[in-house]
């Protein structure tokens, strides 16, 4: 299981520098927003808002909304929603542990269920919440994200695969994924983007100075200094 206290520290530690480093997790709002066509949502939750990429990009498309309701396990995170519209109710929950009595016809999640230890039973309780003939549009990650990482310094998440989403759903659901690759100049540069979006969460595990020169060395030779994103995209429809 995942130090849930542990991954929270390195997110806020990456507030300030989230936004300008976040380049695929932004391409991925951008392709949220897409799916949703040109339908407005009245009631919304969103899962992992927070410093509020998605957030300002749904509030745009949906001024309109009735309730809007962003969770996130970093309580920093409400300064960014409120400030984007101050009409956003703002949960400080980790959504493993969210319950609600409300229902949502739009419940959607950019780059955050990875974190989670059981998708499975996330994914299950998230299709209750969801008023009839609502929506859920999702993003998380697949298998090939950030494959280099996980083969030179043998740290990674489990990621699902787009066959282990689609068991999660019953039927109407698409599902498909892409690949997105960052170009780096130095090997060191790689390390210091992952801190600087909070995934240096991935592991608590400690490298000597000279371990990471060899292994950066390594990465650089076999991998010439790229790192790849592999975005998994949901879209379900409730009937």
């Amino acid at each position: 299981m995942l130090d849930k206290e542990f991954v929270k520290k390195k997110f806020i530690k990456s507030l300030l520098t989230y936004n300008s480093n976040a380049f695929v997790q932004k391409i991925m709002a951008d392709e949220l927003i897409e799916l949703l066509n040109n339908k407005k949502y009245k009631n919304i939750l969103e899962i992992g808002s927070y410093t509020g990429i998605l957030t300002e990009k749904l509030v745009l498309k949906n001024p309109d909304f009735e309730n809007y309701t962003a969770v996130d396990i970093i309580s920093q995170a409400k300064k960014y929603v409120n400030k984007i519209n101050n009409k956003i109710e703002f949960i400080n929950a980790d959504i493993e542990n969210f319950e609600t009595d409300k229902k949502f016809d739009l419940i959607i999640a950019n780059a955050s269920l990875q974190w989670c230890d059981n998708l499975d039973k996330v994914i299950k309780k998230l299709q209750s919440f969801l008023a009839n003939d609502g929506v859920m549009v999702l993003s998380l990650f697949s298998k090939k994200n950030f494959f280099e990482i996980k083969d030179i310094f043998n740290v990674g998440l489990n990621y699902p695969s787009s066959e282990d989403i689609k068991a999660m759903f019953l039927d109407n659901v698409l599902v498909f994924e892409k690949e997105y690759e960052l170009k780096f100049d130095d090997s060191f540069d790689i390390l210091r983007h992952l801190k600087s979006t909070g995934v240096n969460a991935l592991t608590k595990e400690k490298f000597s100075i000279k371990e990471l020169k060899e292994k950066l060395k390594l990465y650089k030779s076999k991998y010439q200094n790229k790192l790849t994103y592999n975005p998994l995209y949901v879209k379900y429809s409730k009937s």
